[in-house]
């Protein structure tokens, strides 16, 4: 997780590493179970960095051939249940998936597709303020959020800009920035742009 320091900054935390990677996407297995950065943060992974935003989160098997099974009849909560089943914690995993939004290069951060797709068992980071201000001055990326193929889009989007706006004191600037991104890649669709937008920066 990103961990907050006095007076608001944060630095970088390791979550866990890269399982699967292609050109325009990667997917990340936790270290620890329910370890997931929130929807819509940035992270980074390998070095150089290869940045990514978390567009989907979810907890499963470890082996896809045991299922999970509902374990709970017999007890009153939900902790209750875990303290009977610690297996529990060594059969499921926490995954994520992230749209790749950049990459750092010889000449500084690139917000396009690095040429290649990061390395399995990268290490893979939470971002500090110092990376989310470097995408709050240049929202283009918010451009590859936007595709159809983006699992609840939206939804990413309006989290992303949720924490760019919280890393920085300009917080009304960041969301008009990334409004007018928005309404270059959304050209028409005053409504979906409203509804992301709604309540961010004020």
């Amino acid at each position: 997780m990103t961990v907050r320091q006095p007076g608001g900054q944060s630095t970088a935390a390791r979550v866990g590493e890269i399982i699967a990677a292609d050109s325009t996407s990667f997917t990340v297995q936790c270290y620890d179970l329910y370890g997931s950065p929130p929807l819509g943060s940035f992270i980074r992974a390998g070095h150089p960095g290869i940045y990514g935003v978390v567009s989907n989160v979810r907890t499963e098997p470890l082996d896809p051939s045991r299922p999970v099974l509902a374990r709970g009849r017999d007890h009153e909560t939900e902790e209750e249940v875990l303290l009977e089943n610690p297996q529990l914690s060594r059969l499921l995993t926490s995954r994520f998936d992230a749209v790749t939004v950049g990459a750092a290069g010889p000449s500084g951060f690139a917000p396009s597709l690095p040429p290649l797709p990061p390395r399995v068992h990268a290490f893979v980071y939470t971002c500090g303020d110092e990376e989310y201000a470097m995408f709050a001055d240049d929202p283009g990326f918010l451009a590859r959020l936007a595709r159809p193929e983006c699992p609840a889009s939206d939804d990413v989007i309006r989290s992303c800009l949720l924490g760019m706006v919280d890393s920085r004191p300009d917080g009304t600037d960041v969301a008009l920035r990334a409004g007018r991104a928005l309404a270059t890649q959304l050209t028409g669709d005053v409504a979906r742009i409203n509804s992301i937008l709604s309540g961010i920066g004020k």
